[in-house]
């Protein structure tokens, strides 16, 4: 079987981040000595389990392959270079058994699509959202039952708008391997519980966020609702009221305020509720 091209490697790279979310790109960066696979080299992994390409092959391939493989299950993979010694043992490094002397530092890089953001409710805040979001990278998805709520022209040229009806029994999250953002501001207590028992029940993974925007006191109300239909909200942190606590009650102001605790979740950093946050208007 022929040994497809680097253009032809980085094509399979795209179809399988598309079809699962993420893939690994190994690529040869360095080598010294003598060596089975030479600089540029790539190998593609999905999460399938498929490869495309060729590092060399033996038992140093099949060691890359199991470390990229790894990184494909972390929640939030980091680009490595990784050294392999061609040597029974190694100083620094990883040894592969093998016996040819040499050593191969491999890029092992996860192409991921970009994080989704679906919202529920195309409100003023979910407008502003949208379009903040948008800016920072995220894949946008509005979920709203109202018409009017639903056109295109109010929100980022490249949003998808999905119409449900008004208990959003309709499936709207995409099990697609991205990382999950959930955002309920809907406009009543009756949608929000609507659209979070629907998010609870679809569940895909990986769900990153899940928040519920509202007051103190609709938030303790919507709790208690869902755990009245059987969901146990200790598997699962929603986060209520929420947002920052910045400071500010506008449409822009909440959403700025749900987009920084966004951004901090999805960067790791602790975002633990203040005792007041910004978010806890309810759009019309």
């Amino acid at each position: 079987m022929a040994i497809p091209s680097a253009d032809q490697i980085l094509i399979d790279a795209g179809r399988a981040v598309r079809r699962h979310g993420r893939a690994t790109l190994c690529q040869i960066v360095r080598t010294e000595g003598s060596t089975p696979g030479k600089v540029g080299w790539k190998l593609v992994i999905s999460p399938s389990g498929d490869c495309r390409g060729n590092l060399g092959g033996g038992a140093f391939e099949a060691l890359v392959i199991a470390d990229a493989r790894q990184k494909l299950a972390e929640a939030a993979p980091e680009s490595e270079v990784k050294r392999y010694y061609l040597t029974e043992e190694a100083v620094k490094g990883e040894p592969t058994g093998m016996v040819c002397g040499g050593l191969i530092e491999v890029l092992i890089e996860v192409l991921m699509k970009p994080p989704l953001m679906v919202i529920c409710g195309g409100g003023p805040v979910g407008q502003a959202l949208a379009r903040n979001a948008a800016l920072c990278g995220f894949e946008i998805r509005i979920v709203e039952d109202r018409e009017e709520f639903r056109r295109p022209e109010l929100f980022p040229e490249s949003a998808s708008v999905v119409g449900v009806e008004r208990d959003f029994e309709q499936e709207f999250l995409p099990d697609s391997g991205q990382q999950l953002f959930v955002v309920v501001v809907t406009r009543c207590w009756e949608t929000d519980l609507a659209a979070l028992t629907a998010a609870l029940r679809q569940r895909p993974t990986p769900l990153a966020y899940l928040g519920l925007m509202g007051s103190a006191r609709k938030v303790e109300h919507v709790r208690a609702e869902l755990e009245d239909r059987g969901f146990d909200l200790s598997e699962v942190e929603l986060r209520a009221p929420i947002g920052l606590p910045i400071g500010g009650d506008t449409p822009a102001e909440i959403a700025v305020s749900i987009l920084a605790e966004i951004i901090a979740t999805r960067s790791g950093r602790s975002t633990a509720p203040g005792p007041a946050t910004a978010g806890t208007a309810t759009p019309k």
